[in-house]
């Protein structure tokens, strides 16, 4: 999260505790937009936040598996 905080002015601080849930809902095989969907409306710039999160994992993911190799399982 700290990376995703470092887009100041793209990205609030207080959005990073909600993207840091979802993350750990996907990481443990849950429905993310489900349990996001049960948080009530999605504000601010929450969804740039999640944008950047999941960009910095997709990073991460090509890094350790080399670009190309990750999978979806469902």
């Amino acid at each position: 999260m700290d990376k995703v905080g470092q887009w100041s002015g793209s990205v609030e601080p207080s959005d990073l505790p909600m993207v840091r849930q979802v993350v750990g809902v996907v990481f443990e095989g849950g429905d993310p937009v489900a349990w996001r969907d049960q948080a009530g409306p999605v504000l601010g710039s929450e969804p740039r936040a999640m944008a950047c999160a999941l960009a910095l994992i997709a990073d991460f993911v090509d890094r350790v598996d080399g670009p190309g190799h990750a999978s979806v399982t469902g």
